[in-house]
């Protein structure tokens, strides 16, 4: 006598699946809070919804409760599947299960069944569907050749050895047990002769997808006769079961067993000798390939299996009769799947509205494409129109009116500003702009004492400048200052400089009113370019060329910078804007044709900016103005020096009481010094003075006019791509909006899932 002890189980349900039972369910599709299914017909309701679930595909986007039968192809799988379902399933000596195949059992008085194919994903060409199977009790034996006939349909429209298209057959009878189970296809560990060389890793792939659901049950089909721990189902179970919550290791071919080794098969299946499996083991006894030959038929192999178990040691021993045959694993299989359901079912429904919220989203930001012609010319002009409005506040007026993020760190309008401000502080410190300027490094002429000195300037501080030519008081020993030979530099509020390699002396400090520019460098151009005419007159080619050349050189490229930065900005604005146009979100070649547009209209206008920015500039080969600020300045600068040299003289006298004669002797001696100057100094001083003012008039205008011929292309922008997509001829339009293959079918795929996910929220309102 077998011990009939046994580790305490859980009760037969599936509530541990349940991971989230605890959660609050938010859906609801009527005032009544739960399904109408406390009538006595209530399972069937729920089987009835969970079979509609089946037939629409939705398994590809929500996990369902199902029962999926797995072994290897010698296991005795589709031996057990026969004698759940009282089916022969198609089985010969090549690969018996090629593609899923769902027994959908109902137990009614009348026989009949209905084999049909579910497509996962259709295939194209002619002929595809595949005509449904209809049998009754007077051609039952048609049964197994209409399943083998919708496997075939399936791989030969695939092109595969292994689909995961299903073959649908749904079974009514006294016979059947209210059940659906799917079987798949047997695990292989290599490929025979003809076969593909993928085919193992193919099933495998097709298995991990059910085994991946954590709502499958996993009827593990393996020979008692093999080491159960050695069984590959066994382990690509406990991947993705660990804590054996939800797979039910049944144990085929007891029969097989070798002499002595029935106990320890005992012990495992009673739960002894590996971990608790919490829905237990199960065994049965198929019929064996000599009682197939014999033609043994299904209901006689239920028979035999009864008598087997109720009198073969030490099967006949045990005292819970429900581990053993066919007969009680149909129930309890039944048993197990409804208790799945109901456990399950408030999920499922959250899920199925969740992810038809979140497809709906997914193909609202596709958009639509229209077909029609007229359709798509309404759209066009409807994006015209849109482009035409917004585009020019948003570069002109800074008003950003997109609908996601924009991107902009700055607003166009504020950023061109900024460019225009950087424009004119370099045009502010260029050359024409300082003609007369101090500063380090430039040639001087300095008033002291009553005398001109030269030199370079070194040093500049405050309101003085300082010449290394002109010292204040004696040198002294450098000590070590770690300083150069010539090398100026500031100490204690003093300009020092280093000479003799170890002195050290004190610059003079010289106010900058009594400094001015030396124009040496005029007069050097005056002598070079002197024409054949009294040398008595401002030569004008010298002054226009030397406008012209600092303007070309200092302001042009400035200025052309201005320009392409107006322009990019202007084209990163109309880019930024199209990518946000939702309509057209999933048209790339109609979003790329407004981009080419734009980029090329942009270009045109600025290079008809550019133009004028050339001849803005190229005007300056003759400048011109009559600013009265040009004659007003020059007037005060030539009289300035010879003001300031007087103001110096006679700066001694602050109480006034200088003689007569001495005031006269020191305008005298002025006037003289400046007499005694030649007529090429005279013109190279009165040229810079020219210089000077007339730099300060044209620096005023380039600072006005280049940001106003720049901003032309955002101005312009608007109406011109206007003009430009009005005139796009009809024919055009038709080649333009047309989505691109992949968005074609992420659109339809998502039309797929919504469609899908709306019949089962049409079928979970049928049970309210």
């Amino acid at each position: 006598m077998v011990k009939k002890k046994r580790k305490n189980k859980a009760p037969l349900t599936l509530e541990s699946l349940d991971s989230d039972k605890d959660k609050p369910q938010s859906m609801t599709f009527s005032e009544t809070p739960t399904p109408n299914v406390a009538s006595p017909d209530g399972n069937e309701a729920y089987r009835s919804f969970m079979d509609k679930m089946a037939k629409s595909n939705v398994d590809q986007y929500v996990d369902l409760p199902m029962i999926a039968v797995m072994g290897d192809t010698s296991s005795g799988k589709s031996s057990l599947l026969s004698m759940i379902s009282q089916v022969e399933l198609p089985s010969n000596d090549k690969l018996t299960t090629r593609c899923p195949i769902m027994l959908q059992m109902r137990k009614t008085e009348t026989i009949s069944a209905n084999v049909k194919v579910n497509w996962k994903v259709k295939p194209e060409g002619s002929n595809v569907d595949f005509p449904g199977k209809i049998v009754g009790s007077h051609n039952w034996h048609e049964l197994t050749g209409y399943i083998a006939e919708a496997q075939e349909h399936i791989v030969t429209k695939q092109n595969k050895e292994v689909a995961r298209d299903v073959v649908s057959v749904e079974m009514t009878g006294p016979h059947c047990e209210n059940l659906t189970l799917i079987d798949l296809p047997g695990i292989v560990r290599s490929h025979g002769k003809g076969e593909s060389a993928s085919l193992s890793a193919d099933i495998q792939s097709l298995l991990t997808d059910y085994l991946q659901n954590p709502r499958c049950v996993i009827l593990a089909v393996l020979p008692a006769n093999v080491d159960f721990h050695n069984s590959q189902i066994m382990a690509e179970a406990l991947k993705v079961d660990p804590e054996t919550k939800r797979t039910i290791p049944v144990l085929t071919k007891p029969d097989l067993i070798d002499t002595g080794a029935e106990g320890s098969v005992m012990e495992l299946l009673l739960g002894y000798k590996t971990q608790d499996f919490e829905m237990g083991f199960h065994m049965v006894k198929g019929r064996g390939q000599d009682a197939l030959n014999k033609k043994m038929s299904i209901e006689e192999g239920l028979a035999e299996e009864s008598s087997f178990f109720y009198n073969t040691e030490p099967w006949r021993n045990v005292e819970n009769k429900s581990l053993f045959g066919t007969k009680n694993l149909r129930v309890k299989l039944g048993e197990l799947q409804m208790s799945l359901i109901r456990t399950s079912f408030n999920d499922i429904v959250a899920e199925i509205k969740t992810k038809r919220d979140e497809a709906v989203l997914g193909r609202s930001r596709l958009g639509d494409i229209p077909t029609e012609f007229l359709a798509k010319r309404a759209l066009f002009r409807s994006v015209k129109d849109e482009f035409y409005k917004t585009i020019g506040p948003l570069v002109l007026e800074g008003h950003v009116l997109l609908g996601k993020d924009s991107g902009y760190k700055m607003k166009p309008s504020a950023e061109f500003h900024q460019a225009c401000d950087q424009l004119k502080t370099t045009l502010e410190s260029s050359r024409l702009a300082n003609v007369s300027d101090v500063a380090v490094g430039v040639d001087v002429i300095v008033f002291l004492d009553g005398k001109e000195y030269k030199g370079k300037v070194a040093y500049v501080k405050n309101c003085n400048a300082y010449l290394k030519t002109i010292t204040d008081g004696d040198a002294w020993d450098k000590a070590d200052r770690g300083k150069e030979e010539g090398e100026v530099f500031e100490e204690n509020s003093d300009i020092l400089m280093i000479f003799d390699s170890s002195k050290c002396i004190k610059l003079r400090p010289i106010p900058l009113d009594k400094i001015r520019r030396d124009p040496e460098w005029i007069k050097k151009l005056i002598e070079e370019n002197r024409p054949y005419e009294l040398p008595i007159f401002i030569n004008t080619s010298v002054f226009n060329g030397i406008v012209w050349n600092l303007v070309r050189e200092d302001w042009r490229e400035p200025s052309l910078r201005l320009l392409d930065h107006t322009a990019g900005l202007m084209e990163m604005a109309a880019d930024k804007y199209i990518k946000t146009i939702e309509e057209i979100e999933s048209l790339e070649h109609f979003r790329h044709f407004l981009m080419s547009k734009s980029s090329e209209l942009v270009e045109d206008l600025k290079e008809t900016a550019k133009a004028k920015v050339l001849a803005l500039v190229d005007r300056e080969r003759k400048p011109y103005t009559q600013n009265h600020y040009l004659f007003e300045n020059l007037a005060k600068l030539q009289s300035k020096r010879l003001m300031d040299e007087l103001i110096t003289m006679l700066g001694s006298d602050e109480e006034g009481n200088m003689e007569r004669s001495a005031v006269i002797s020191i305008v005298k001696n002025v006037f003289e010094r400046n007499q005694g100057s030649s007529m090429d100094d005279h013109m190279a001083e009165a040229m810079q003075h020219a210089l000077n003012a007339y730099g300060k008039v044209t620096l005023k205008r380039f600072i006005d006019v280049i940001p106003m011929i720049c901003i032309e292309v955002m101005q312009d922008f608007p109406g011109r791509i206007n003009d430009i997509l009005s005139s796009v001829l009809d024919e055009e339009i038709e080649k333009l909006i047309v989505a691109p293959p992949e968005k074609v079918r992420a659109m339809k795929e998502y039309d797929r899932k919504i469609e899908t996910l709306d019949k089962s929220i049409a079928a979970i309102k049928e049970l309210y």
